[in-house]
């Protein structure tokens, strides 16, 4: 399936059906929205797989 062939699939959906669908992907949107604000404010840092209250422990010790 292409492109042009889900866009024409689209006509044949019923309005509450495309309502759906389009709040699945607003969701998935941002969603994806938010988890790049994510890693972007991560920093220097992203590489490390530790909670930020374990980092703070090691760092105590």
């Amino acid at each position: 399936m292409n492109l042009q062939d889900i866009i024409n699939s689209l006509e044949i959906l019923s309005q509450e059906e495309r309502s759906i669908l389009f709040e699945i992907l607003r969701d998935r949107q941002k969603q994806k929205n938010q988890d790049f604000m994510v890693r972007s404010l991560r920093g220097k840092y992203s590489h490390i797989a530790t909670s930020s209250y374990e980092f703070a422990l090691i760092k105590q010790k």
